[in-house]
């Protein structure tokens, strides 16, 4: 029996309703060439015959420790996991990801080698309805690992909240980075819980490196749950972001990442915005116009702060314009730049203050009567 003071790398690995998948995760890690771990299953109130599966292995695997929960979610489930784990590495698995057989041996060696806070590794998608494996998306700056560099907010604090995904289960964690910096899941969140993690994690590791071999395969379906919560809950995405900036701020951290958390905000949304169908469009845009582009401090960027001069121009349009507005005139083939935003803007209240100034128009009959 492997002892509490010897386990490297404690998995922690959230698990609803995973039964169709399940022994392939769970076969890659108890197959692992580094032996001294742990893998600590929360079942999240499944209702297929996961539990079932997990007392199975828990049988002939003594390294496997299971923890009942009822739904309550994947935040409080890897938080309760984490609060177990006894490793001195931490990582995320989700129940249909599977790993290669080296990489919990070469994640921990280079975090010992490099005395890493983070380490992070590539992967690949796993096309389950296909059976194909498929690159994934690259991160925006994932070039400042090249050469198998250590990097870090003080080296590169302009891009350093996209230098990875925002993906927890390819990183893993020093226990007592966690625990020092309080970082914890957001358990009010249903959606992108994940990046508002790893995001508040990257901007405070004092030493974070990277894996180039693929080591992860994350499988991916047509009929993807993430999808369907993703539907119902798009319109939390701005919220991520605003609980983002305030660890920062609380954190002595937001000025001098403003420019990476400006981008990255920026990029995301209007990622987000694009995959919506019409009428989520349009939510999802007045929400930004009416409140969060002042919260996420878009309103106070200058053009130079921006990667791409197309979502300068679409942060430009949402401060300016609600989506029917901007919407007309994009059918008239208008666009509003970044450097014009002051002047529409001191136009716009202008006009508010004029109009608070003029006598209000009575209404004719004609107009009450429509009401």
């Amino acid at each position: 029996m492997i002892s509490a003071e010897n386990i490297k790398v404690s998995v922690v690995m959230p698990i609803y309703n995973a039964f169709d998948y399940l022994r392939p995760a769970l076969d890659g890690v108890i197959h692992q060439t580094l032996t001294d771990i742990e893998l600590i299953c929360i079942d999240d109130g499944s209702t297929d015959n996961s539990l079932a599966v997990l007392k199975e292995y828990q049988k002939v695997d003594e390294r496997v420790r299971i923890i009942t929960e009822n739904n309550a979610g994947p935040s409080i489930a890897r938080n309760k996991g984490f609060a177990r784990a006894r490793g001195k590495y931490v990582i995320f698995l989700d129940a249909d990801d599977f790993y290669e057989d080296t990489l919990l041996e070469k994640l921990y060696n280079m975090a010992e080698n490099d005395s890493l806070d983070i380490a992070v590794c590539k992967f690949d998608i796993y096309n389950n309805r296909k059976a194909t494996f498929e690159d994934n998306i690259r991160s925006d700056h994932g070039e400042i690992f090249n050469d198998s560099a250590i990097v870090s907010k003080n080296d590169y604090p302009d891009v350093i909240l996209s230098c990875t995904t925002g993906y927890v289960w390819n990183k893993l964690f020093r226990r007592e980075f966690l625990i020092e910096k309080e970082l914890a899941f957001d358990e009010e969140l249903r959606v992108f819980e994940d990046t508002h993690f790893v995001v508040n994690a990257l901007s405070l590791a004092d030493k974070i490196g990277k894996c180039h071999e693929r080591l992860i395969h994350h499988r991916v379906y047509s009929n993807q749950p993430r999808n369907k919560l993703f539907k119902k809950y798009y319109s939390q995405v701005p919220v991520v972001y605003a609980k983002i900036k305030e660890f920062l701020r609380s954190h002595g951290m937001y000025i001098p990442l403003s420019q990476s958390f400006l981008n990255l905000s920026t990029s995301r949304c209007y990622k987000i915005y694009n995959l919506l169908w019409a009428d989520a469009k349009k939510e999802f845009w007045n929400l930004l116009h009416e409140e969060y582009a002042e919260i996420l401090g878009w309103t106070n960027a200058e053009p130079e702060y921006f990667e791409s001069s197309e979502i300068c121009d679409f942060v430009a349009n949402v401060i300016v314009y609600n989506h029917n507005q901007f919407t007309k005139r994009e059918d008239k083939g208008l666009k509003l730049r970044l450097k014009n935003v002051g002047r529409f803007l001191k136009a716009i209240q202008l006009r508010k203050r004029i109009k608070a100034l003029l006598p209000k128009r009575k209404k004719s009959k004609l107009e009450k009567m429509d009401m």
